[in-house]
């Protein structure tokens, strides 16, 4: 089945530049189609970067005017007839073995299984060593600590990060696309329409499969590793968890459950119990903790609305 690369970018014309060119460096499989660079929100030179790309990426560009990453990929996705789709991102930059791995994997595997690979971060300026292990996985790196054999499933609990994952287009569709209430420029401002989607194929049944060889770097600027990010994100991050969780965490009709209501007001008091402290890690862990809990609560609060709960 045809390998066909997708990439997502929205007013990045010099790094997706950067991106194109480290995919041409990489052996194309033979089964490898085309690139599609889905460019998404305001217009911002994608076209002309796709067009000076390297003959042999057959590189193709499209535009969707709704600035909304998960909807820039549905239309992407609608094209491509029956392939394997390798999901990436506009920043990163590639293994040389990354497209001949996935192919190699995904023939001996099929449909009904998705694959991922592991991660290393690209710093403008690397995060002090304190604030590492608060960075979620796309700004610090990630590697499956279990086996690495990518001839068979593991557990099927393994999550992959964005821009680094592939699936077969089919499977795609039939779980229904990607969801616009999560990832960038989403209307929840919740991140996560990779782990959204990837829930949502395991539940009908898909196995994973890690990919060792199909290593990227993923480039993390200064503005995206320091205190008031990871604090933002974490709040990202609580939000994205509340709007997935099962129905039976759900509140009562518009408010959220009385443990997220509890965890937040304990949250509150931590952050200014420390907040008298000399120790700024440990002023930072409350506040970090603070702002999932918030936007844990929100996103559930949201969740049981939506649903309707009583």
């Amino acid at each position: 089945m045809d390998l066909v690369v997708n990439i997502a970018t929205s007013g990045r014309p010099d790094l997706l530049k950067r991106t194109l060119e480290s995919l041409s460096a990489c052996p194309l499989p033979p089964n490898y189609r085309e690139t599609v660079v889905v460019e998404n929100g305001p217009r911002n030179s994608a076209d002309a970067v796709v067009s000076a790309a390297p003959p042999d990426l057959r590189a193709r560009h499209m535009y969707v005017s709704t600035g909304n990453k998960s909807a820039a990929l549905n239309a992407a996705l609608s094209t491509f007839g029956d392939c394997l789709v390798f999901l990436t991102d506009d920043d990163v930059k590639f293994a040389p073995a990354a497209l001949c791995a996935y192919a190699k994997a995904a023939d001996c595997a099929g449909r009904g299984h998705f694959f991922g690979g592991p991660t290393n971060a690209d710093y403008d300026v690397p995060p002090p060593s304190w604030l590492l292990e608060y960075l979620p996985h796309s700004a610090k790196g990630w590697e499956s600590s279990g086996s690495s054999d990518m001839s068979g499933p593991d557990s099927g609990q393994m999550r992959y990060l964005g821009f680094n994952w592939a699936a077969f287009a089919a499977d795609l569709r039939e779980a229904g696309g990607f969801n616009p209430n999560f990832g960038p420029g989403s209307p929840t401002g919740s991140t996560g329409q990779e782990t959204e989607m990837q829930v949502r194929l395991v539940k009908k049944g898909l196995k994973t499969i890690y990919v060792p060889d199909a290593r990227v770097w993923h480039y993390v600027p200064a503005n995206r590793c320091s205190p008031q990010w990871v604090l933002s994100r974490s709040y990202r991050h609580g939000l994205q968890e509340g709007l997935m969780s099962p129905r039976q965490h759900a509140g009562f009709w518009i408010f959220p459950p009385w443990w997220a209501a509890r965890n937040y007001l304990k949250s509150i008091a931590r952050d200014w119990r420390w907040s008298l402290t000399r120790l700024p890690e440990k002023r930072f862990n409350a506040k970090n903790r603070r702002s999932f809990d918030c936007g844990l609560m929100i996103g559930l609060a949201r969740n049981t609305a939506k649903r309707g709960v009583t």
